[in-house]
């Protein structure tokens, strides 16, 4: 009897796919979105900022702004100091006739007012004209004003130029000091000689975003050379 060999043939694995069909690669882990509760606390957390930023950046301006108006104001009323020092410590023996021709004296005043002639009249285009001039200073309206006129001896239709110099004065007051330090509220004062300048004046200033101030300036007794 003979043995035919059987030989073995090979099974090959084979992946049996319908026809048409690509196998999909293999991907990475899944990537996911934001959701729209998480949109909003984003959205409500960056409204947060800048609510905050913005309010920081208000107050700096503000802040700013305060700084900025304060340092006028200040340098408004050191200007102001400054020029109620240079006239009434350069006052001048001279006094005037008014508009209607009546004689008034070189300074008078009272607790509210003082008007003066005063020295230094600046004359820089060489006019004919005296090198003294006639002012005044009153508070109306919550406003320290200068008044100051073109000439000495007025005639009916003179008018003085009103200078505005501080806002916000509160009170003011005017005290007169004469030669043996009594103090008076009106100069000259009853049965007092018109022509005779107190020995010092004592100005009281109250304004509101800096409180009172308060000068004591003394005058002089003697004409000047």
């Amino acid at each position: 009897m003979r043995l035919v060999p059987s030989y073995r043939q090979p099974v090959l694995a084979a992946s049996h796919r319908a026809p048409g069909r690509r196998r999909l690669p293999k991907s990475g882990p899944r990537q996911r979105g934001f959701t729209l509760l998480e949109m909003l606390v984003a959205v409500l957390l960056f409204a947060i900022a800048s609510a905050l930023a913005y309010g920081g950046l208000r107050s700096i301006v503000q802040a700013q702004e305060q700084s900025s108006q304060a340092k006028a104001q200040l340098g408004r009323l050191q200007f102001a100091v400054s020029l109620i020092e240079r006239d009434i410590t350069s006052a001048a023996r001279r006094g005037i006739r008014d508009g209607y021709g009546v004689p008034r004296p070189a300074l008078e005043g009272e607790a509210q007012r003082i008007e003066l002639t005063r020295h230094g009249y600046a004359n820089v285009l060489a006019l004919p004209r005296a090198e003294l001039e006639r002012v005044a200073y009153q508070r109306r309206d919550g406003q320290l004003l200068r008044l100051r006129w073109p000439v000495l001896d007025r005639s009916p239709g003179t008018r003085p130029v009103e200078d505005e110099l501080l806002e916000g004065v509160t009170r003011m007051e005017v005290v007169y000091l004469d030669g043996q330090g009594r103090e008076h509220r009106q100069w000259p004062p009853p049965h007092g000689v018109s022509e005779t300048l107190p020995r010092a004046v004592r100005l009281t200033l109250e304004l509101e975003d800096f409180g009172e101030i308060r000068r004591v300036l003394e005058l002089p007794q003697e004409p000047p050379a």
